[in-house]
């Protein structure tokens, strides 16, 4: 075969690469909730939860708010957390939850959480443990299995 025509082999195998990849890219960004209206009871359990930490930190806080837009991010658009584009109405729903909080500082604060997440190993811990608490109480009141 010669060289040309052996790019015709290797077209073959980008193009099955390209497809696999973009079915595990749409698996890895499917959301796990779609109702936006359940945001401020999720901010309510996140509340609660950091209340019965060893140390309750102020939920109104800066790196508060950052764990929680993680944990929501995550929930209701994982691919935001890479780069994506933020769904319509999530912020809008978001900054209900935050009112002294302008949704301009809400996007600059989703700008940054992934980096965050990955450099600081506390904050990383602390959204661990809470979005394992809040998938728990979702699987309780039967809004995921």
């Amino acid at each position: 075969m010669t060289k040309e025509f052996s790019s015709i082999v290797e077209l073959k195998s980008i193009r099955e690469q390209k497809s696999r990849l973009s079915e595990r890219e749409q698996e890895l960004s499917s959301p796990i909730l779609t109702d936006f209206t359940l945001i401020p009871e999720i901010y309510d359990w996140f509340k609660d939860l950091l209340a019965g930490m060893d140390c309750p930190p102020n939920p109104e806080s800066v790196t508060q708010r950052k764990k929680f837009l993680f944990i929501v991010l995550f929930l209701f658009a994982p691919s935001v957390l890479a780069g994506g584009r933020l769904p319509n109405g999530i912020r809008a729903e978001i900054s209900g939850v935050f009112p002294d909080v302008s949704p301009c500082v809400i996007s600059n604060n989703i700008a940054d959480v992934s980096f965050i997440y990955q450099q600081y190993k506390d904050f990383r811990q602390d959204i661990e443990y809470l979005y394992c608490q809040i998938v728990e109480r979702l699987k309780s009141k039967g809004l995921i299995k």
